[in-house]
């Protein structure tokens, strides 16, 4: 939300109290409006603080008077509000339609007294922070014992949800930015060997050389990497009704799961992208298939395996390189492998292991467990080893959050936009080797 955006909504949101502070009582609704309304306020404030505006958020929010006087007392000529007895003999002055009591004749004294509405002006304004000792004691006064007459009786700020699984490789990876469509860098073209990183070499040309091209080198020879930039968006529409009476902060909650999913997202990239409209993933990259290590079995793993493709790479790699696999499937099957005693390979005391409950190390490598990795099966690249900054991760814009009001407001919705542009490629492929199951 830019800030225009929340300057519309200051107003919309002090246009809105002024009809709640007009009401002859206040329902149960308007009390989880009111909760909801302190809610939004303080994301806004938050996100104009993030910008470096909070002096002109206040300055709005100062200006909107609307915003900042919820409750009053019944305005002249209203209509007299029932009375019905209490257990205890105490009395309640505001009733439901159905006769119920809302709140107590102490605590609808409290909250009409003019002191508690300059507290509570206060409180809308920047939060508990800003409330002096007195008017903290008089806003205290219009609040139960159970939590708060303004707080919804046993409702919690939060919303139940599944974890997401961790999101481990892109940190891992080359980060870089750009401000174009495409992302280029130089290369040196050198395939021979990996102890060289290019042709040069010395001639022994004696003391006196037979001529002066006789030391002369053709090599390094150049070359291009080109990454493309993609743009991937989603949007989510939400009944404005729904958005207004949650007594959870909805719209944050749904920006927090977008960043999630882009998170997420990135990680698949970065291991099964096809390339089409699309970064680029390394099980796609034709060199890290054509690098490959067999398993030495159809369609499983074995421990033979596992040495050869540690052994395979490079050993100037071997400082940054990591195990990646998934934990639900490959991580079980390469634990069940034992020797002819039938004790695991992956374990304490057998081959130099050291046990942990999570993540231990496979010989002495870091193993990261990545849910967007395949299983093990025919033809599958259950395990990437090796040094992940081989992957080239170039962000053009990062995730933009857009609230569009206008276009569906005929009907009752408003929609989340969400919009990102990044592009991906494994560039330096000599880092990586893949685990293939096959014999």
């Amino acid at each position: 939300m830019g800030m225009e955006d929340i300057r519309r909504r200051v107003g919309e949101l002090a246009t809105e109290c002024d009809t709640i502070a007009a009401k002859s009582q206040l329902s149960e609704a308007d009390q989880v409006r009111i909760e909801s309304i302190v809610a939004e306020r303080g994301n806004m404030e938050k996100q104009m603080a993030s910008l470096g505006e909070l002096s002109k958020f206040r300055d709005w929010a100062n200006k909107s008077g609307g915003m900042m006087s919820l409750v009053g007392t019944s305005p002249a000529g209203a209509a007299t509000v029932t009375t019905q007895p209490l257990s205890g003999g105490r009395k309640s002055i505001l009733v439901t339609d159905e006769g119920e009591p809302l709140i107590s004749e102490d605590v609808y004294k409290a909250i009409a007294a003019p002191e508690y509405k300059r507290a509570f002006r206060s409180y809308l304004r920047g939060g508990e922070r800003n409330l002096k000792a007195a008017e903290l004691k008089v806003l205290q006064e219009g609040i139960d014992s159970q939590g708060g007459f303004l707080a919804p009786e046993d409702m919690q700020n939060k919303i139940i949800a599944k974890e997401p699984a961790p999101t481990n490789l892109a940190p891992r990876v080359s980060n870089f930015n750009t401000t174009r469509d495409s992302w280029v860098t130089p290369r040196v073209v050198w395939t021979t060997d990996n102890i060289y990183t290019q042709g040069m070499r010395v001639t022994w040309t004696g003391e006196l050389p037979a001529a002066a091209t006789t030391a002369r080198v053709t090599e390094p020879v150049y070359g291009q990497y080109r990454i493309p930039i993609y743009t991937a968006m989603m949007s989510l529409p939400l009944s404005v009704d729904f958005v207004e009476d949650s007594a959870s902060d909805v719209m944050g909650w749904c920006s927090t799961k977008f960043s999630e999913t882009i998170g997420l997202l990135k990680d698949n990239m970065i291991v099964n992208g096809t390339g089409v409209a699309q970064p680029s993933g390394i099980l796609i990259n034709a060199n890290f298939v054509t690098n490959d290590v067999h398993t030495t079995a159809a369609a499983a793993l074995t421990w033979q395996g596992i040495l050869n493709l540690l052994y395979a790479l490079p050993e100037q790699y071997d400082r940054s390189s990591v195990v990646v696999m998934n934990k639900t499937n490959c991580a079980l099957a390469l634990a069940s492998l034992v020797d002819g005693d039938g004790r695991p390979f992956w374990s304490m005391g057998n081959s130099g292991l050291v046990d942990q409950a999570i993540n231990r190390p496979l010989l002495g490598y870091p193993v990261l467990f990545n849910a967007f990795m395949p299983n093990v099966g025919a033809g599958a690249y259950p395990i990437i080893f090796g040094d992940l900054g081989g992957y080239y991760l170039v962000n053009r814009i990062g995730l933009s959050i857009q609230v569009l009001r206008e276009l569906y407001a005929e009907t009752n919705q408003i929609v989340l936009l969400g919009r990102i542009r990044f592009g991906g490629q494994l560039v330096e492929d000599w880092r990586v080797r893949g685990q293939v199951c096959s014999a």
